[in-house]
């Protein structure tokens, strides 16, 4: 369009972005952060425990978009909506914060995606630029690197990068960046995902799909006393991981059996996510995955 088409706009105005979405959100994650200060110093692993399945829907989102070739580049709270998630047979008898509301990715304006190279014409243009522009690589673990700050600003504290500015003007460690309050036995654990995640070496930096992995295991398990057992390597794990995993999918089926004949309670979205966890777990991933946590 023209240039006359539309007034310029002055420094004072903001870009407004308009979200279709099949359910109706009640609020930002920023909104939920600042509504939560109370509830975290009162309550801090019921608290962070609802981080490790904001966190886990985040990464489900994710994935699913890493799968089609998209970087999102601007994932901030403001940019993830919360819907009430109340369960349809609830008859108001609990209260709607007691559910896990369901986390909803908006604001692709800065959204990258992978070119597809279905046209001839577009095949010879992109033959003459660089690999890690055509690859987008240099966004690669674009969106992994600001979920490792969200962790940061979902547990009440400051952006690293904004607190301490020689960070971004210097290589860093892990060790460099700031400790997290150990409220609850989660906060470990989310203290070592966000250390992965801000890796300041993209390709130390763990990926999306392995932080999930890591979240999973933060809620579900297998906890670290089910590794101390006096085993001599990796392999007499195994058995025992494989044991765990059949043990906790017959007891989840065994809930899904009650809930169904309940005529109060239905199936609940964390019971989907935790369902999502046992139906893919295997002993080889669960391993790597509790190397990450430091559980090994």
């Amino acid at each position: 369009p023209g240039e006359g088409l539309y007034p310029s706009r002055t420094a004072s105005e903001h870009d407004c972005v308009v979200v279709i979405t099949r359910e109706v959100p009640s609020q930002t994650t920023a909104d939920f952060v600042r509504d939560s200060v109370m509830l975290h110093q009162a309550k801090p692993e019921l608290y962070e425990r609802r981080v490790c399945f904001l966190l886990l829907q985040l990464c489900n989102g994710l994935e699913h978009l890493k799968e089609h070739g998209i970087i999102h580049r601007d994932l901030c709270l403001e940019n993830l909506l919360l819907v009430p998630c109340k369960p349809p047979m609830s008859y108001g008898k609990a209260k709607d914060d007691k559910h896990l509301p369901r986390l909803i990715i908006s604001n692709f304006l800065k959204a990258k995606q992978k070119t597809v190279t279905g046209d001839s014409k577009l095949k010879k243009s992109q033959a003459r630029l660089a690999p890690e522009i055509v690859s987008a690589s240099q966004y690669k673990k674009f969106d992994e690197f600001q979920t490792g700050i969200l962790i940061y600003e979902l547990l009440h504290q400051p952006n690293p990068f904004e607190e301490k500015v020689h960070l971004r003007e210097q290589e860093y460690s892990p060790e460099d960046l700031p400790a997290l309050p150990s409220l609850s036995i989660y906060s470990r654990g989310l203290q070592q995902l966000a250390h992965l995640l801000l890796e300041a070496d993209p390709i130390k930096r763990v990926r999306i799909t392995e932080a999930k992995r890591m979240l999973q295991c933060l809620l579900w398990g297998p906890r670290k006393d089910l590794m101390e057992q006096p085993l001599s390597h990796e392999e007499a794990l195994c058995p025992v991981l494989q044991n765990w995993v059949d043990m906790k999918r017959a007891l989840l089926m065994m809930k899904f059996a009650e809930r169904a004949v309940d005529t109060e309670r239905s199936i609940e979205l964390e019971d989907w996510l935790c369902c999502q966890y046992l139906a893919s777990a295997e002993p080889a991933s669960l391993l790597h995955t509790l190397k990450l946590l430091q559980l090994l």
